[in-house]
Order: structure tokens, then C-alpha cells, then sequence
């Protein structure tokens, strides 16, 4: 595992130097750092399953349903809650993205395939969020400012929202943790798996419910759009540099973090890039280039 093993030691030395770094010279961004970590390790363990289980389309189609997610939720917990009390808008969009991607699976049993299925609830996704954004503009709501859902609130991170997130994030890494290797097993022969007695249906169920948990959990740091690029280009870059089935979930994670340091460093040197978008350009260019 030689290839895992360089990229996780320069991951691990590279974000120690970025957390020291913020920690000394920027401590407005230390927090915001650290949530932008776990929030692009946890989603980046997910990448290689949905990249070899062929739900790529279904991955990044999770920017239109938690935009719709993110905007119902804001709408319905944000006046009972406050803007202060994420729990409750975690929770709340936790719900909705569930339903959301629960529905792709049901559309598939009207005998359409996975990514047809994808595209019709997505389009009642688009519906749904078109709608939620004139609701919030008619209303005038102070509460809710749709840049933000959409690009993230990075610099307002403090360390309690790092910890709203974590009954999310924790069980969200449980499943690549504990069943990833099996469900990529699975993915290169599905027939087989079955027959050696691995329920891939019930997999697939549960990957769906994971990456929600996580997807959730990463909206206030990365906002609504950012997520689904995690989902896919950690997981295509692992592939693209190692073959090797159980290197694929380190090294994706890998790249997450090196990718999160390095847009730490851009933020810097860039105020005005926005981190989340800094966190993608760098892992589009790493997925190009050779480890």
C-alpha cells in the first residue's frame, strides 16, 4: 500500500502545518479549518463507492436535493430555532435529503433506470428550490440569506458548531469504515456478492443513508454545492492512481486533506476565494496530476 501510505503521510504532515498556521497567524480561520477536515474526510470516504457502485450521477446530483433540502429547512427551523441553534436545521435537512434520495429509489421500481429515475426527482428538486428562493425573496426573511446556504458560512465557524456536527459525521463514517471494502467488493461483481450471501440492496440503502448524514452535516461549512464535487473527484482521483481496491478509501481521504490544506493557504494568500471552491480547484488539479 505504498501509494496510500505517501499520500496519507503527506496529508497528515501538510494539515498539521496548515492547523498550526491557522492556529498561530489566523485564529479567526482555526475552527473553520477544522470543520473543513472532518466535513471533506468523511464525504471523501465516500467518493470511491459511489464512483465503483456506478452512483456517480446520483452523487452529484446532491447539490440540486440538499439546495432544496438546505432552503426547506432554513425555512421551516430557522424562525422557530434562530440562527443560532444549527441542531435543529441539521436536522431538519438530515429529513428532507433522506426523503429526497429515498425518492430515486422508489422512481426506480416505475421501471426507469437509476439515472433516468435521478433526473425526474431532480427535476422536482429544482422545482422545489426555484420555488423555496422566490418564497424566501417575496418574504423578505432576514433569517435566511440564500448566498449563504449556497457557498457556506467558513469564517463564522466557531467551535460549537464543530461540535453540532459531529453526531452527524461520526455515524456517517462508520459505514466506509466498517462496510466500505464490502460494498466495493461488491461493486465488481454484484451477482457474486449475492451469492456468497452479501445483501447489495441493503449496501446500497445504507451508503445512501450514510452520504446524507454527511452531506448534511457539511452545509454549513461548504454550502450546498461544494459537497457533491467531494463526492465525485476524491474517489476519481484514488482510482486514477492506485487499482487497488483497499487503498481506495485512504487515499481518497487523502486527497480531501490535501486538498483542504492547501485551499487554507490559498484562502490566505486570496481572501476573496471562497474556501470551498479554493478545496475544489485544488483536488480538480490533484485528480489531473500524478501523486
Amino acid at each position: 500500500m505504498r501509494p496510500a501510505l505517501r499520500a496519507l503521510a503527506a496529508a497528515a504532515t501538510l494539515a498539521t502545518a496548515a492547523a498550526v498556521h491557522a492556529w498561530l497567524c489566523v485564529p479567526y480561520v482555526f475552527w473553520p479549518l477544522i470543520s473543513l477536515y472532518i466535513t471533506s474526510a468523511v464525504l471523501a470516504a465516500h467518493s470511491p463507492l459511489a464512483i465503483h457502485r456506478r452512483m456517480a450521477f446520483l452523487a452529484h446530483a446532491q447539490a440540486h436535493a440538499v439546495l432544496a433540502a438546505a432552503l426547506a429547512a432554513a425555512v421551516i427551523s430557522l424562525p422557530v430555532a434562530g440562527p443560532g441553534r444549527p441542531a435543529a436545521f441539521y436536522a431538519t435537512t438530515l429529513a428532507l435529503l433522506l426523503a429526497l434520495n429515498y425518492l430515486t429509489i422508489a422512481a426506480e421500481r416505475l421501471r426507469l433506470k437509476r439515472d433516468v429515475a435521478t433526473g425526474v426527482v431532480v427535476s422536482l428538486q429544482l422545482a422545489t428550490a426555484a420555488a423555496l428562493l422566490y418564497l424566501v425573496r417575496y418574504s423578505g426573511s432576514a433569517a435566511l440569506d440564500p448566498v449563504s446556504l449556497i457557498a457556506g458560512e467558513y469564517v463564522l465557524i466557531t467551535r460549537q458548531d464543530v461540535i453540532a456536527q459531529l453526531p452527524l459525521l461520526a455515524p456517517a463514517l462508520a459505514f466506509p469504515a466498517l462496510c466500505g471494502v464490502k460494498h466495493l467488493y461488491a461493486a465488481l461483481d454484484e451477482h457474486f456478492a449475492e451469492a456468497v450471501g452479501i445483501r447489495v440492496r441493503r449496501l446500497d440503502y445504507a451508503f445512501i443513508a450514510s452520504m446524507s448524514l454527511a452531506i448534511a452535516a457539511s452545509v454549513y461549512t461548504l454550502g450546498v454545492l461544494m459537497p457533491a464535487a467531494l463526492l465525485i473527484l476524491p474517489g476519481a482521483a484514488a482510482s486514477r492512481h492506485s487499482h487497488a481496491l483497499l487503498e481506495q478509501i485512504p487515499l481518497a481521504v487523502s486527497v480531501a486533506l490535501l486538498s483542504a490544506s492547501l485551499a487554507h493557504f490559498a484562502y490566505v494568500a486570496v481572501p476573496w476565494l471562497c474556501p470551498s471552491a479554493a478545496l475544489v480547484i485544488v483536488l480538480f488539479a490533484l485528480t489531473l496530476a500524478r501523486l
